[in-house]
């Protein structure tokens, strides 16, 4: 007897709901036990993540940011190479393969403000071989191999590019002999191996002090990298080490940093780079003192086995000072604020706020900085709907998801006990004329569009929408749902996943948030918060604009912090050549909270908030600008209007738009994908409990194939890194 598919009700298109549908995909005959339904309100899937191109304005994408995809998105990439060879696009055609529509940033810009002046400092961040995706975690030999070969990287730039002020021989043949004797003194000859290198380690050095003199600088760049290995030996596995060695080691740490700040001190101040090499000095230095000193890494027998969760109490920066870091350069500087910019850390907001948990945030750094393939940071080569949401939708339509556009979701029923699902009642926006088709082709490419394809729609609801310049996917919006429908457990579905943002929850789930107490705590403590986005359009070439073709920056004026150019993407758009647009750059940050979220029957809030972030719009222009795009000023300061030729100014305030916080403490009190307390109901998204706990695309990928493990009942299904994630 052929067996019935379980009927599955996925509400809402974003990274972690399609992440759960393309793995559920995966299993053998997956048709025959899934019949998988997505509703998504407005004309679109991709939730923060969707784009669309303007068909008025020169087919320019128009995001709800800046949207970069890091190396460390293991889960994430693999799914999009298999999207991309199920799709299996001519050879030839736009973004007809993964490596077509991924590649790789050069380099990053960090901006610091140094004496009442922005200044860049330019990163190029080591990097492990493999492929983003190919399902390989390096292992801790590979970690700490690239990380001392980008330290000593910075230590010979330090002396080439700071010869006139090198520190004095003596201070260094000083370091060399003390550091020798402190070896001696804090490892005891108990243990074979380590009494073996630490001879050799003493040989060294004393065989380098008779040629010290002659070659200063170079033979202090080889002691560093000798120490470094020899480091890594001991810390290979810290089992060896009772607690009394463990803290001979962090005091050896102390000392270390100490004379090597008596070694910078007096260069800090005019010398960029001795500021910077200190602060990645004591930054590392602290970062080793603190992670193993809390037990959040633990190394044994080569593997690492990880605590992150344990120190989740704390804010990252409170965790830092706790653990030595220098408050007024390192606490400061970019390497920490670039760790609240990229998750938009800031309370309700409020640059003056930031507020991110330790564990949580370790976790992403030590991921980014240990497990990125090829590049740190990658770029989607067309808008972040076409390359990964137009592949995921053409993919699973064709094999046989089908997908309901313009389903409003209102409100979800339970049974008496609370226990079930019953029914989902959804308003249907619009009145279709004939089955939607959303995508269009713009230069050969399947493109979702900013507006809805209203040749779908009703022809009297379509010129209602567009004169009265409607948004079907703002919650405030004044338009009525044309018709009701209750979907009903077991003819419409029989299972469900709850795949849009917890922003949406109390509105949308009130039944459910009132019936369970895991619910209310979490609405409680997990915070979202609204952001700003703005994209410019130049009609002036990078040289005349006086920046860089590729430029990408973070860590720059509150709250717009961060910048990237993307003239990648105007190959994608279809500019006049009397508009000449030569340079596209995206800008984006958190937007300040005025008030909490008024009623949806507020429908004045949307236009004020939109006057007000066009309004920051131009103050940036008018304030901050100039040091990213210096060439768009005159002489006076003054931005030249004539230069931009198109912006769209975004502010993200809808429920369904607004970022996911990892506000200290607040991990605990996410809900895993299968504890709603409701039977047949799975929650997915960057906000459940996935182990990132943060708001980025792995996290969300990672999430949704929890929920895939569980709908599924297969816990094999992959999940790579996972021992980074507890």
């Amino acid at each position: 007897m052929r067996n019935i598919p379980k009927k599955i009700a996925v509400l809402g298109g974003g990274v972690s709901a399609m992440t759960t549908i393309y793995n559920l995909m995966q299993e053998p005959d997956w048709q025959q036990k899934y019949d998988i339904t997505v509703y998504q309100l407005g004309w679109r899937i991709g939730g923060k993540g969707a784009s669309g191109v303007n068909r008025k304005i020169g087919d320019r994408i128009e995001e709800h940011g800046l949207h970069l995809w890091m190396g460390f998105y293991e889960n994430a990439f693999r799914m999009m190479q298999g999207v991309y060879k199920g799709l299996n696009r001519p050879l030839g055609a736009p973004l007809a393969t993964f490596d077509d529509a991924f590649k790789p940033q050069a380099f990053f810009v960090f901006e610091e403000h140094i004496n009442q002046k922005w200044i860049d400092w330019q990163i190029n961040f080591p990097t492990l071989a493999g492929k983003p995706g190919d399902g390989i975690m390096p292992d801790t030999k590979q970690f700490w191999e690239m990380w001392i070969k980008f330290i000593i990287d910075h230590l010979i730039n330090f002396h080439v590019d700071s010869e006139q002020n090198a520190p004095p021989k003596n201070a260094r043949q000083k370091f060399m002999d003390w550091l020798a004797k402190l070896w001696h003194k804090i490892f005891p000859k108990k243990n074979t191996e380590l009494s073996y290198l630490e001879g050799e380690l003493l040989d060294w050095v004393k065989g380098k002090l008779a040629i010290f003199e002659q070659k200063a600088a170079q033979t202090f760049i080889q002691l560093g990298e000798k120490s470094l290995k020899f480091l890594l030996h001991l810390l290979e596995d810290t089992t060896n080490f009772a607690e009394k060695e463990m803290q001979h080691f962090f005091s050896f740490l102390a000392k270390l940093k100490g004379w090597l700040w008596d070694l910078l001190e007096r260069l800090i101040e005019k010398n960029n780079l001795a500021r910077r090499l200190w602060i990645i000095i004591d930054f590392g230095f602290t970062l080793v003192k603190g992670l193993l000193q809390d037990k959040i890494i633990v190394l044994e027998q080569g593997k690492m086995i990880f605590n992150f969760d344990s120190v989740n109490q704390e804010d990252y920066i409170e965790w830092l000072i706790r653990h030595g870091a220098d408050q007024k350069l390192t606490v400061p500087s970019p390497i920490v604020r670039s760790m609240y910019d990229g998750p938009f850390a800031f309370v309700k907001g409020n640059v003056n706020q930031p507020n991110i948990e330790a564990g949580t945030i370790l976790r992403i750094f030590l991921r980014m900085a240990l497990t990125c393939k090829e590049s740190i940071v990658w770029k989607m080569q067309a808008g972040m709907g076409d390359t990964i949401f137009a592949p995921i939708y053409e993919l699973m339509e064709r094999e046989g998801v089908k997908f309901k556009f313009f389903q409003n979701v209102r409100n979800l029923k339970l049974s008496a006990d609370k226990n079930l699902l019953e029914s989902i009642e959804i308003g249907e926006q619009v009145t279709l004329t004939k089955p939607y088709e959303p995508l269009v082709n713009i230069k050969g490419l399947p493109c979702w569009c900013s507006t809805p394809n209203y040749e779908f729609i009703n022809p009297q609801e379509a010129q209602a929408l567009q004169e009265q310049n409607i948004d079907l996917e703002c919650y405030w919006t004044a338009w009525e749902d044309k018709n009701i429908v209750h979907l009903q457990k077991g003819t419409d579905f029989d299972e469900v996943v709850i795949g849009f943002s917890l922003a949406s929850i109390p509105h949308l789930c009130k039944e459910i948030v009132e019936a369970k107490a895991n619910w209310q705590k979490m609405i409680a403590h997990v915070q979202t918060v609204q952001t700003q986005a703005y994209q410019l359009w130049f009609n002036q070439n990078p040289k005349t604009l006086e920046i860089d073709t590729d430029k990408l920056a973070s860590t720059y004026v509150e709250p717009v912090d961060t910048f990237a150019a993307m003239n990648h993407l105007l190959v994608r758009e279809n500019w006049t050549p009397e508009q000449n647009v030569q340079y596209v750059a995206y800008l984006c940050g958190v937007f300040d909270e005025l008030a909490p979220i008024p009623p949806k029957t507020d429908h004045t809030f949307p236009a004020q908030e939109q006057k007000r972030v066009e309004q920051n719009f131009q103050t940036y222009l008018k304030k901050h600008l100039q040091h990213l795009v210096n060439g768009a000023y005159d002489s006076q300061g003054n931005f030249k209007e004539n230069y931009l030729t198109s912006s769209y100014v975004r502010a993200n305030i809808s429920p369904s738009e607004r970022y996911v916080l990892s506000v200290k403490g607040s991990s605990k009190y996410r809900i895993f994908t299968n504890e709603t307390g409701v039977s047949n109901l799975y929650i997915t998204g960057d906000w459940i409990q996935n182990g990132f706990n943060a708001g980025f695309v792995e996290g969300a990928a990672v999430a949704g194939i929890w929920t895939a493990r569980k709908v599924s009942g297969n816990n094999d299904i992959p999940i790579i890194g996972e021992n980074w994630n507890h």
